[in-house]
């Protein structure tokens, strides 16, 4: 789809299961939708496949992204909290039954800034490195029993994320691990610096199947602003970003409007498009 200057529309949006939310994006003619699930949507997985096939059938590309929390505890892999542990597991037993009968993708959360992985001693090279060692053995056990339906996404702070100086290293590329590639976090690891993400995105590249497209200020506060508002430079990361899928995950004011995802994808489209390699 493009506008009256020949320009793409990447219309890639982010939505929830609720009607009212899809009946919003939907106005926009989306070519992608990442669908947000939350606890109560797992027990309810004839649910998920039925806005799955909605979309399927108005020809949208689908992703889910697997719930942040149960009962209120963020989701950590390596949880010593049984029901954050079981619960994790319980819940990608299911999406993965729903993703391979439908083939879609999932993203998956390692763990989160707010919990145990989050907190990582870099002083430490001999934690950072067995934490690290631990981290990937625990991804590659639910690997081993539900496929490759997932894509693993990288967080702020912590052991997958970025200001681990292992996370490449003996994390992704052991494993040759799919990437959700979430942009900002990445900035926020790096502390604002442009050059550095332009290093990373590049050396994450070949292990990247998506990304989340959303601006940050590179602070220590989780902002998630839409494109340019932020200090992301991204046309120096558009050449990437446009090689695989990606969604526009700016936070809302108010979920019912998308808007800030709309104006954030004209943004994206009006930046000059330089090849990969140039």
């Amino acid at each position: 789809m493009t506008n009256a200057h020949g320009q793409l529309l990447y219309r890639h949006l982010k939505s929830s299961l609720d009607p009212d939310q899809i009946a919003d994006r939907l106005q926009y003619r989306p070519q992608t939708m990442e669908l947000h699930l939350f606890e109560v949507d797992v027990e309810q997985p004839e649910r998920i496949a039925a806005v799955i096939q909605q979309l399927q059938g108005l020809d949208i590309k689908v992703f889910l992204h697997h719930p942040m929390k149960i009962q209120g505890k963020y989701l950590d892999i390596l949880s010593d909290d049984p029901e954050v542990f079981e619960y994790y597991r319980f819940s990608c037993r299911v999406l993965h039954d729903i993703c391979q009968e439908h083939q879609v993708y999932c993203v998956v959360h390692p763990h989160y800034s707010r919990g145990p992985s989050g907190r990582l001693n870099l002083g430490d090279n001999a934690e950072v490195e067995a934490r690290s060692i631990e981290l990937r053995d625990a991804i590659e056990d639910v690997r081993s029993t539900m496929g490759e339906w997932f894509l693993w996404e990288n967080t702020p702070t912590g052991v997958f994320s970025n200001m681990n100086p292992l996370w490449l290293t003996h994390i992704v590329a052991p494993l040759e691990l799919p990437v959700c590639y979430d942009i900002s976090h990445s900035f926020m690891s790096l502390k604002g610096d442009n050059r550095r993400l332009v290093e990373d995105v590049r050396a994450l590249f070949p292990y990247t199947r998506y990304y989340h497209v959303v601006d940050s200020l590179g602070t220590v506060v989780h902002d998630a602003l839409p494109l340019g508002q932020g200090r992301i430079d991204w046309r120096a990361l558009k050449p990437y970003i446009v090689e695989r899928d990606f969604i526009f995950e700016i936070g809302l004011q108010d979920q019912g409007d998308c808007t800030a995802m709309v104006e954030s994808a004209t943004f994206f489209a009006a930046l000059p498009s330089d090849d990969l390699d140039s």
